[in-house]
């Protein structure tokens, strides 16, 4: 794949808007499995969601209820770490297998 033809290619040469408007995005690899997607939930908020060749959502980034957050999972989607941000400060969780808090900071 040559990436630089294919950027080329997807800015075109002719003049206009170049802004796509949608609800949601969703990335394909070249089997057609969907690795990202980029979207706004019913609520308003903003997220971006990162997948395994599985089709396993593994990170997750976006504005939660309280503020920014991260979320890392493992191989079976299990969410392990977490960060984020509130008006409260700063958070960081690391977790079992089984969703129970084995680190925190406070």
């Amino acid at each position: 794949m040559d990436t630089d033809s294919d950027a080329t290619q997807a800015q075109g040469t002719s003049s206009g808007p170049k802004v796509i408007r949608a609800n949601q995005f969703v990335l394909e690899d070249a089997t057609g499995t969907a690795r990202a997607a980029l979207g706004v939930g019913k609520d308003g908020r903003p997220w971006l969601l990162l997948l395994d060749a599985k089709g396993t959502v593994r990170t997750w980034i976006g504005e939660a209820k309280y503020g920014p957050r991260l979320l890392l999972a493992d191989e079976n989607g299990t969410t392990r770490a977490t960060l984020g941000v509130s008006e409260h400060g700063p958070s960081l969780l690391l977790l079992d297998a089984k969703g129970k808090t084995i680190w925190s900071p406070r």
